[in-house]
């Protein structure tokens, strides 16, 4: 059964709607499975500046809440299991089991009915939902208990000890991350995501089934009490945000959210090798060797891509990390890569558990090795302590690399001013020059690139924009690239599943020249 004060917790941090002014929609309907539950309740639906709210009451009773209205105080109270959630209208703080949670808005009230958004029930329920303005009706459809978002109330007692004894066995969802236009899912295993698209406002939906939260769930990514996290996305000119949460737990369902500027194209791709990713944009640049489900839903199958670039010469590489799980570097070599960056660190404590055995693996294949941290600091004072962290993995590797060692920023999930990036990028790369005595590389995707001020055209960039055919354009910093990560997908022999793919700007050649090799 879903865990309720997770679909609380949700529920208030979804609980949004534009303006104050609002206005009913006369003779308006609500449709559940085709039964019209709206007839002789006296409600209307409410639309505020072209968003549509329903009443909670009627939707959640109707599921199996029990709701309760205090009008001294104006109070609406929602239990079920080990939920107490106490709302108030015009009030922006709410009570989730007395623990005081702050709302976006307070909550709207019309005729003595609580109103909230059709977002609020499309995603917290499971149900699929349209909007017929012609109509002025809303239909609402509960998804098959298959699906794992059935929240009706059912005694599954003969069956909990089973899901608990499985629990352990439940795919570890262990990082998400958006860069670079695309959603990445790093999981444990094989899954099966089911992808959906939502308006009002758009957005694209992916259910997890049998999986949960990973213990390397980073802590940059934290989950909060309720079962729910965020990343922010001010960078991309097609998303805003990405959120995610266990929503279910028997079945267990953990479900990412992508939230959209507009109706924006998309395909799936999923090769069991531990990553699932979404891309936006992409299909008419970059292909990949598993089935892609579009934003339309359908399945299509799609060429591979291929394993270089070779343009003019340049040399060849790969970046690779844990994710990556144990690689054959003599086959990496023979295929043709003649450098590799390997994920050192993160943060100012984790180390990559491959790292060493990475570095060690390229080294005896011949292959040049570098190494990249990436950052989460949003202070200077963080930002140094990070760069000690990296400087202690690169020691623990034998010092010096025959790379210079790499800054990865390519977020901001803080909302930093571009001030305070510069400022927080310029606090990692003197330290690291300082305790390492080597000029480092910064790495970023394109979009991300132009946040930096070009008093950082001083540093090597290597730069993540994924297509075959288009080079990365000239930024404020940068007017050409160092490195080029072309491909998130590709693939190569001794790597299982899909791995990054990189360009030099030059010949292996020029690069080992310029590294005095």
């Amino acid at each position: 059964m879903k865990k309720i004060y997770l679909f609380a917790c949700l529920f208030l941090f979804l609980l949004v709607f534009s303006g104050e002014s609002y206005a009913a929609s006369s003779n308006s309907h609500i449709q559940l499975d085709g039964k019209d539950i709206s007839v002789g309740k006296g409600v209307q639906i409410q639309e505020v500046k072209g968003n549509v709210l329903v009443p909670l009451r009627l939707i959640v009773e109707e599921l199996g809440y029990s709701v309760n209205w205090e009008s001294k105080t104006g109070t609406v109270t929602i239990h079920k299991q080990n939920l107490n959630l106490s709302l108030q209208v015009n009030n922006p703080i709410a009570l989730v089991n007395d623990q005081p949670m702050g709302l976006a808005v307070a909550p709207l009230l019309s005729g003595g009915t609580t109103y909230v958004p059709l977002r609020f029930v499309s995603e917290q329920t499971g149900m699929e939902v349209s909007w017929n303005n012609e109509l002025k009706t809303v239909f609402l459809t509960t998804p098959p208990a298959s699906s794992g978002n059935n929240v009706t109330t059912n005694d599954h007692s003969a069956t909990q000890a089973t899901s608990d004894a499985t629990a352990s066995q439940r795919t570890a969802i262990n990082q998400i991350s958006f860069n670079n236009h695309q959603l990445a899912i790093t999981v444990d295993g094989k899954v099966s995501p089911k992808v959906s698209t939502l308006t009002q406002p758009d957005r694209i939906v992916v259910d997890i089934p049998d999986s949960k939260f990973g213990e390397e769930f980073p802590a940059s990514q934290s989950i909060n009490n309720g079962g729910q996290g965020s990343l922010s996305i001010a960078e991309d000119p097609d998303a805003s945000k990405v959120r995610y949460s266990m929503f279910s737990a028997n079945p267990a369902l953990v479900r990412i959210v992508v939230d959209l500027n507009h109706s924006t194209p998309f395909h799936l791709i999923n090769a069991d090798d531990g990553k699932v990713v979404i891309a936006l944009d992409q299909a008419t640049e970059e292909s990949t060797s598993t089935n892609t489900v579009t934003s339309t839903g359908t399945v299509t199958p799609t060429d591979n891509v291929a394993s270089t670039i070779s343009s003019d010469g340049h040399a060849q590489g790969i970046d690779v990390s844990h994710y990556n799980g144990d690689i054959d570097w003599q086959q990496v070599a023979a295929a043709g890569k003649t450098f590799a960056f390997i994920k050192a660190t993160e943060g100012t404590k984790f180390l990559d558990n491959q790292f060493l055995a990475n570095v060690q693996g390229a080294r005896d294949a011949n292959i040049l090795v570098g190494a990249y941290h990436f950052l989460n600091a949003t202070t200077v004072d963080g930002a140094r302590q990070e760069a000690a962290n990296f400087a202690r993995a690169l020691d623990s590797a034998g010092g010096r690399l025959d790379l210079p060692p790499v800054m990865d920023y390519e977020n901001n999930p803080k909302g930093l001013t571009p001030v305070q990036i510069s400022e927080v990028a310029h606090a990692f790369l003197d330290e690291m020059e300082k305790l390492t005595g080597r000029e480092p590389i910064v790495y970023t995707g394109n979009v991300f690139a132009s946040k930096f001020d070009p008093t950082f055209s001083m540093y090597k960039l290597w730069v993540a924009r994924y297509s075959t055919t288009q080079k990365p354009t000239a930024v404020p910093a940068w007017n050409s690239w160092w490195a080029w990560q072309y491909s998130s997908t590709g693939s190569v022999p001794g790597i299982r599943g899909q791995v990054d793919l990189d360009e030099y700007n030059g010949t292996i050649d020029e690069l080992r020249a310029s590294l005095g090799l």
